[in-house]
C-alpha cells in the first residue's frame, strides 16, 4: 500500500484503521446473524412460499454479487499470501479481508432485509 497511499498514510496507521473496520463489521455480522436466526425462528414457513422469498430478481443478483465479491477478494488473500517471494504488505491483505467481509456483511443485510419484509407481511395478513 506505500505505492498507493505512501505520501498520505503511513502502512501502520493504515492497518491499524482498516482493523478497527474489521472488527466493527465482524460485530454487524454478528449482529446481523442473530437477527437473521430469530427472524427465521419466528417466521411462520407454513404460510411463506420459498418462491415468494427468491422471487425478487434484483435481490437475487445483489446477493449474488455480494457472494462473488466475498469469494473472490478471500480467495485472492489466501492466494497472494501463500507465495513467499514477491509478497506485498500485511497491509494489502487486509484489505483484501476488509472487502471480503464488507462482501458477506452485505449480503446477511440482504438477507435480513428479506426476511423482515416477509415477517412484516405475515403480521399485516392477520
Amino acid at each position: 500500500m506505500d505505492r498507493i497511499l505512501g505520501t498520505i498514510i503511513d502502512d501502520y496507521t493504515l492497518f491499524k484503521i482498516i482493523q478497527g473496520i474489521i472488527i466493527i463489521l465482524t460485530l454487524i455480522s454478528i449482529y446481523l446473524g442473530i437477527q437473521i436466526t430469530l427472524t427465521w425462528k419466528f417466521l411462520k414457513k407454513g404460510e411463506l412460499g420459498s418462491d415468494e422469498l427468491i422471487s425478487n430478481k434484483g435481490s437475487f443478483y445483489r446477493n449474488t454479487f455480494f457472494i462473488f465479491i466475498a469469494g473472490f477478494f478471500m480467495l485472492l488473500h489466501e492466494f497472494l499470501e501463500g507465495f513467499g517471494e514477491n509478497q506485498p504488505d500485511t497491509t494489502s491483505y487486509e484489505f483484501f479481508e476488509l472487502i471480503a467481509l464488507l462482501g458477506l456483511v452485505l449480503f446477511m443485510y440482504e438477507w435480513y432485509r428479506i426476511l423482515r419484509t416477509s415477517k412484516r407481511k405475515q403480521k399485516e395478513s392477520r
